[in-house]
């Protein structure tokens, strides 16, 4: 998952797949660590119904930071894991460094860059919220995020504009700080609850042959944008596509009760 340090090699490939077609989704850093312990804990989450999901309390329907992570605080994995919930100061510093990071990147061919960048200007007024859970160490990261904005049409603007590069932007070169990374990226069928669905499936590989691969899946629904996102070291695991999938629906379904 992206840290707060300038990474090398494939953790620069794991920065760029978190922050790219993620729709208005926000980057994540590294959840905190219990003093007591060492080990990773669920920050407090916004305010959440009796039944564990959290519904809008806005009047136009949108949810806020607050609000969106109570919903994601009830995810599990599909293993019955947790997801830790980021702090909404740590995504903003993490958003703010990493806009500060691509001003280095190298992307051929330019168009491309919609890949690594797409993630990186939310809505004005928009809520936003990420959660993320690890396996095997950091083999295998699980990021979820939510984001909502009055303006519906701004995740679908983004995610249309993502798909529509697919075609030229199937491979590309990515050059930050002397690391050279070749990333390939293909449509994925993905089908959730959502109104409109996007998912891809992408590869990086480093220049000394070690890959990264990375599948992401994108729902909206009116002004709420969902992505569940997943890499790995080498290849994905098996069942990785129903798994985001699932993980979509139940952010929806938190949603929307009330």
């Amino acid at each position: 998952m992206p840290r707060t340090t300038t990474p090398a090699g494939l953790g620069l490939a794991a920065l760029l797949a978190a922050l790219g077609l993620a729709a208005c989704s926000a980057p994540a850093p590294e959840p905190p660590e219990s003093a007591d312990t060492g080990r990773t804990t669920a920050p407090a989450s916004g305010p959440a119904s009796d039944d564990g999901a959290s519904g809008p309390a806005s009047a136009d329907g949108t949810y806020s930071s607050a609000e969106l992570a109570g919903i994601l605080g009830t995810l599990t994995e599909a293993g019955g894991a947790p997801l830790q919930v980021i702090p909404a100061d740590q995504i903003d510093r993490s958003m703010a460094q990493a806009r500060q990071f691509l001003e280095s990147v190298t992307i051929t061919p330019e168009e491309c860059r919609i890949f690594v960048s797409n993630s990186l200007a939310a809505p004005e007024g928009a809520g936003y919220s990420t959660a993320v859970s690890s396996v095997d160490g950091d083999a295998v990261q699980t990021i979820v995020s939510a984001s909502s904005s009055a303006d519906a049409s701004d995740a679908r603007t983004r995610t249309d504009a993502a798909s529509a590069a697919l075609g030229p932007c199937a491979s590309f070169s990515l050059d930050a700080q002397g690391v050279a990374i070749e990333q390939t990226v293909q449509g994925v069928e993905a089908a959730t609850d959502a109104e409109t669905t996007f998912g891809t499936v992408t590869t990086q590989t480093s220049s000394d042959g070690a890959e990264q691969e990375t599948m992401t899946v994108v729902g909206t629904r009116g002004g709420l944008a969902v992505t569940a996102l997943r890499t790995a070291r080498d290849t994905l695991p098996e069942g990785t596509q129903d798994e985001l999938q699932l993980l979509v629906d139940r952010t929806f379904a938190a949603a929307t009760k009330g």
